[in-house]
């Protein structure tokens, strides 16, 4: 394996598909501060990858991802774009610890590095290198998560929508 330090690898990388995610909603809205919705755009993306992989296993996850617009994200969709992060992210894990080789450079390719091109290639034909590389990414994406959540929003934008929900309530 190449890192030092497995925690701090899926640290680093987790905090970089959030700060990525963050950055590209703030481009979106043309805003200097996140809106509250985009976070949570964010976050309940994150939090459906976690879902996924947890209960359904790698190969479901990333079919998931694809099927969320990873592949070709609209350009003005959070959750498309942050599920094309999150699936860049989860190949440069895999590849930084060596699951990957170093000449695989598209991370449209995970699927097929996943499953194998027959029974006997593939991550996913070895069953505990299976679930070490699905805690691997569940791991990075826990650490996403913590830092979605800590994102700050802006909060007059915050007060300006409470108070039109306020509005078209009354």
């Amino acid at each position: 394996m190449t890192g030092q330090n497995l925690e701090r690898d899926c640290a680093h990388f987790g905090f970089t598909l959030t700060e990525k995610a963050g950055e590209l909603a703030l481009k979106l809205s043309k805003s200097r501060k996140l809106s509250k919705s985009d976070k949570a755009k964010i976050v309940n993306t994150i939090t459906k990858a976690i879902g996924i992989l947890s209960t359904d296993g790698p190969f479901a996850y990333i079919v998931w991802l694809e099927y969320r617009g990873s592949l070709k994200p609209a350009p003005n969709n959070i959750e498309e774009n942050t599920a094309q992060i999150i699936h860049e992210k989860s190949f440069e894990v895999l590849k930084h610890e060596d699951f990957i080789g170093k000449d695989v450079n598209d991370y449209k390719k995970l699927r097929d590095i996943l499953i194998g091109q027959d029974e006997t290639t593939g991550i996913c034909t070895d069953i505990y290198q299976m679930f070490f590389v699905k805690s691997v990414i569940e791991k990075m994406l826990t650490y996403a998560l913590y830092k979605a959540k800590s994102l700050q929003v802006d909060e007059q934008h915050v007060a300006e929508s409470d108070m039109a929900q306020e509005v078209r309530e009354q």
